[in-house]
């Protein structure tokens, strides 16, 4: 019987997100390998926190193997996710390694899922959306499926996430001339930007929400099975307006030139939030689900920590949770690998109503 891998690997670790996980994981006495392509970033963090490190990029899967081949798990933290997900993902099925990550784009998660069947052949587990894309919403979805089992839709939404570091706002470029996402029928449709919104109500206020394509238009119809899902998120009226301003030059960015042009902007002009923000920062979440004939509805109201502070501690609670043996070959969801209440372990989340 082969030895048990005591090693975990986390690639990006140079990021704002990845930085922030290898510093917490170390407060904790964990030393996970540092990894990534950036040589001075990652030698420096790794000096700083006396943690082992590795180099190396994901152009080859033999090199990719190699790194990672005494790890039990990868988190992978360095996106685009578009690009990145699937060179990792792969090795880590060949190599018998899981993998989790922290990315909320839906065609990531269809990627990923097309490789469910090669991971469940070697028992391996991908889950994608460690972070606060996608826990917090996915175990809404799963708690709501738990009180109505007959739900034919689910609407999910949340306020308060705003600052945003690099990697999330050059994800979203990539994503923005491409619409927004819902779920009708259990086929996933385009709809224009801004084109759908609703106001709801949260702990006594009231705040405006647009439909955006967040990843549990793709993932909570495998941890739901629900066929009809949105998902909303309050912009603040500065951005809405900018947004709606920008519309008719998003298609622009379908050229990779200009692309590459805007997010390397973003490289010099974007931090993501400073500590400060981030501890006292929180999320407000809703999540409504009813039948097909409306006659019952269920909801459910929750407050989660600032949306990186809790990517932090989410993303190490799953590594923690796999380390303990809790696994589930193939690809699959944080509430239908670790439970809907998965949530409400991770520091600051708390039921409203």
């Amino acid at each position: 019987m082969a030895a048990k891998k005591k090693n975990w690997l986390l690639y990006g670790a140079n990021g704002y997100t990845g930085e922030l996980i290898a510093r917490k994981a170390v407060e904790r006495g964990q030393k996970p390998i540092l990894a990534g392509r950036n040589e001075a970033k990652i030698r420096l963090l790794a000096e700083e926190l006396n943690l082992p490190f590795r180099i190396f990029t994901l152009e080859t899967a033999e090199e990719i193997r190699s790194q990672i081949a005494d790890c039990f798990l990868v988190l992978h933290c360095a996106g685009p996710f578009i690009e990145t997900a699937v060179p990792m993902a792969n090795a880590c099925i060949e190599s018998g390694v899981h993998y989790l990550d922290i990315t909320g784009e839906i065609p990531v998660y269809e990627k990923l899922h097309s490789l469910s069947s090669k991971a469940l052949a070697k028992k391996v587990m991908l889950l994608p959306g460690v972070g606060f894309d996608i826990v917090p919403t996915d175990c809404l979805a799963v708690m709501l499926k738990e009180k109505l089992p007959k739900a034919h839709f689910l609407e999910l939404g949340f306020s308060g996430f705003t600052d945003i570091s690099r990697g999330t706002l050059k994800s979203a470029l990539a994503q923005l001339p491409y619409g927004s996402k819902v779920r009708r029928n259990g086929k996933i449709e385009t709809i224009p930007q801004l084109s759908l919104k609703k106001v709801v109500e949260i702990s006594g206020s009231y705040a405006e929400f647009f439909a955006i394509p967040w990843g549990d238009v793709f993932t909570a119809f495998i941890s739901t099975g629900i066929p009809n899902i949105t998902v909303y998120s309050s912009l603040p009226a500065s951005q809405a307006k900018i947004l709606k301003l920008l519309q008719p030059t998003t298609f622009f960015l379908k050229n990779s030139l200009i692309l590459k042009g805007m997010q390397k902007l973003v490289e010099v002009t974007v931090s993501g939030p400073g500590d400060e923000k981030r501890k006292k920062g929180a999320v407000l979440l809703w999540g409504e689900a009813w039948t097909e004939a409306s006659s019952k509805k269920v909801s459910i109201r929750m407050r989660c920590a600032e949306g990186y502070e809790f990517t932090v501690e989410s993303a190490l609670a799953a590594v923690a949770k796999v380390e303990n043996g809790k696994v589930q070959a193939g690809f699959t969801t944080p509430a239908k690998a670790f439970g809907s209440k998965f949530v409400l372990e991770i520091p600051g989340t708390k039921i409203l109503a």
